[in-house]
Order: C-alpha cells, then sequence, then structure tokens
C-alpha cells in the first residue's frame, strides 16, 4: 500500500499464544528440579518452621556473642570495615549451622 511518497507494508502475522513453546533449555531444566522436592523443616510447638530460617536465627545469635566477645577482648576497635565483617560472621555461623546440625 501507498500514501503520497511512503510505502507501508503489513506486519507479517504473530503466532497465536497457543501456539508458543517453552524453549528446551526450560524444559530440560524441570528433570533437575526434582531433588528440590523435600525441603528440611523442624517442629516447633506444632509449627513446622523450614531449617533454613532455624539456621539464620541461630547464625545472628551467635554473631552477636562473638560481638560481645570482641568487645570483651577489647579486639573489636581493630575489626574494621565492620558493614563487612558482620554480615561476613553471620553467614560463617549460619552456614556451619546448617553443616552442623542439619546436614544428614
Amino acid at each position: 500500500m501507498v500514501v503520497g511518497q511512503v510505502r507501508f507494508h503489513p506486519s507479517p502475522p504473530t503466532p497465536a499464544p497457543t501456539e508458543r513453546r517453552p524453549p528446551r533449555a526450560v524444559a530440560g531444566a524441570f528433570l533437575f528440579l526434582s531433588g528440590c522436592g523435600v525441603i528440611p523443616s523442624v517442629n516447633i510447638l506444632g509449627s513446622f518452621f523450614p531449617a533454613w530460617l532455624i539456621s539464620i536465627v541461630i547464625g545472628v545469635i551467635l554473631t552477636v556473642i562473638s560481638h560481645q566477645a570482641f568487645v570483651l577482648t577489647k579486639i573489636a576497635p581493630y575489626l574494621r570495615p565492620a558493614a563487612i565483617l558482620y554480615p561476613c560472621l553471620i553467614l560463617l555461623w549460619t552456614l556451619t549451622t546448617w553443616l552442623v546440625v542439619f546436614a544428614s
């Protein structure tokens, strides 16, 4: 179709949404997700909590205890930068708790 001196081409038809298929990589990924079916959980007073949540809480508590130990031994002022140290300590204690308590 020509309008003035500009030529317009009709756009190619788009496939209907029902004709689309997921890529093979996405379909193949579901084969490896079958191992994620069992989530370790802990029964506390009738409520089930995921083990990772308990590990994080224990990691934070152990980091607070570590900070108090650093203050008592007077090495806390030398541990810098605190913005990196304490999140790393939380990660260390969390993963250690996960490996010691829940790895079976």
